[in-house]
């Protein structure tokens, strides 16, 4: 599953670092910074990373990449800084770690002030689902965990043995812990062994001193195997 994680990542980095830019005086450093900061743990060896861009966020130059030097950490854990093509900076950090609910981010900044912001993301502690899954009849999952929130969506990836994938999305609040897929939506898939997990995913946004912070956090399920009969 690994290409899967891959190409989902994908996507992100290119939000992350992809942005538009434009000259602009910056004499006056009165205005707010764009923090875009992205945390995702695997519960499949306890994997975690993070990505964080910083960028300027006035209106002459909204997402103009921070030229500035920043020390980052993350419950304590340093975020290393990479330089991409054309000296834009981003900062990142992987490794393995036991899963916590809560998140402290520490921004050093050019003039050695500390700014502390918290932020949090909420696991699947665990997935029902039968061993075999006609789907010819659909497919019922349970999960269980906390009840979704309005700033929180939940993702389940199906994928069969020939990398054919089927996805769909629950966006919060939610009260059922119960995701029902028609007939219809599995017909594409092939029988034989398959891989589900799910991702829910955390938004969190705050102005905090001159930085505006864009978290968005996902926890990644500990995938089942299932077999896809007809």
């Amino acid at each position: 599953m690994k290409h899967i994680y891959t190409h989902y990542i994908i996507y992100i980095l290119l939000t992350l670092v992809i942005a538009p830019g434009c000259n602009s005086d910056r004499s006056d450093d009165n205005f707010p910074r764009n923090v875009d900061l992205y945390m995702r743990y695997m519960a499949d060896g306890n994997q975690f990373s993070s990505l964080c861009k910083i960028s300027f966020a006035d209106t002459l130059a909204e997402g103009e990449p921070d030229t500035a030097n920043y020390d980052i950490t993350i419950n304590n854990k340093d975020l290393k800084k990479v330089i991409l093509n054309g000296g834009v900076k981003n900062y990142n950090l992987l490794t393995k770690m036991n899963f916590k609910d809560k998140f402290e981010i520490k921004l050093k900044g050019p003039d050695g002030k500390i700014l502390a912001q918290s932020t949090r993301m909420n696991s699947i502690d665990s997935i029902r689902i039968d061993e075999k899954v006609n789907v010819s009849e659909g497919l019922t999952l349970q999960y269980f965990g906390k009840e979704l929130n309005a700033n929180e969506s939940l993702i389940l990836m199906l994928i069969s043995s020939d990398d054919k994938t089927f996805t769909t999305t629950i966006q919060g609040p939610a009260s059922s812990n119960i995701i029902q897929i028609k007939p219809d939506d599995l017909k594409i898939l092939p029988e034989g062994p398959a891989s589900i997990y799910l991702i829910r995913t955390y938004n969190d946004e705050e102005v905090n001193g001159k930085m505006h912070f864009f978290i968005r956090n996902e926890y990644f399920s500990r995938s089942k195997e299932i077999t896809l009969i007809r």
